[in-house]
């Protein structure tokens, strides 16, 4: 009996290491997923676009762009892990995002950000602001004729807003 029993609790223990390494691999799967889904290609690729105009036109421009490109990607793969961020430090990255918006946008693209210094250490989940921004550039309009703007606020019940003039894009689900 207690040979049946080692080996019952050996099988069990083998068993549950399997199941232990199995769990591993697959949040390690998961991590990577939601890494790749938070560099977007497309915007990745915008801005290879954008500094390969830079360095023809005006290399200390390009200089400063792949500063703030760096200082994005940076900022995405450090924050892949927190939960909640100052806002002053998603604002200073929401700033550097915005720049490489800009350069590709001109003056079709017009940011205001009016937060009382007061709510600067409030928390939200990183990359927040980005994905907002994301979206409003993603399904409005972006010309000389018709600008963006996107403006982020305290409302007066404390909630941070983001809020944009509606330029639908007519596209095809």
């Amino acid at each position: 009996v207690a040979i049946y029993e080692s080996i019952y609790f050996y099988q069990q223990l083998k068993k549950s290491i399997q199941e232990k390494e199995e769990l591993q691999r697959e949040n390690i799967k998961s991590q990577l997923e939601g890494l790749k889904s938070k560099v977007n290609p497309h915007f990745l690729f915008n801005s290879l676009n954008t500094l390969s105009y830079l360095i023809t036109e005006d290399a200390e421009k390009s200089v400063k762009f792949v500063q703030k490109l760096s200082k994005v990607y940076r900022y995405i793969l450090e924050m892949s892990d927190e939960r909640l961020i100052p806002l002053q430090k998603e604002l200073d990255f929401l700033n550097a995002y915005i720049f490489l918006l800009k350069e590709r946008f001109e003056e079709n693209l017009r940011v205001e950000i009016d937060i009382p210094k007061a709510r600067l250490n409030d928390k939200i989940i990183p990359l927040s602001l980005q994905i907002l921004f994301e979206n409003a550039i993603k399904h409005n309009i972006i010309s000389s004729s018709k600008p963006l703007f996107i403006k982020v606020l305290i409302n007066e019940n404390g909630k941070l807003i983001v809020k944009n003039n509606l330029q639908k894009k007519n596209q095809i689900k």
